[in-house]
């Protein structure tokens, strides 16, 4: 298969390649302790050559919020 419409295999993408230190499932409860929302939809997502989940959330006052979380080190935006 190919990323992205990046016209390489899958494979030689380094956001594909990287280990992940976290989950989705993990990025996704980690969003939602710290923003009290509820999660609308969560990806896995390459950025800068770097794997990462953007996860949507509708913020308890009802407007909805993009966060990142590195898949590596699980920082969070």
């Amino acid at each position: 298969p190919e990323s992205a419409g990046k016209g390489r295999p899958a494979a030689e993408d380094p956001a594909v390649a990287q280990p992940e230190a976290i989950s989705k499932d993990e990025a996704v409860a980690m969003v939602r302790a710290r923003t009290g929302g509820k999660v609308l939809r969560a990806e896995r997502v390459g950025e800068q050559g770097r794997a990462a989940y953007r996860i949507r959330v509708l913020t308890p006052d009802g407007r909805v919020r993009e966060h990142r979380v590195d898949a590596t080190t699980g920082a969070m935006d």
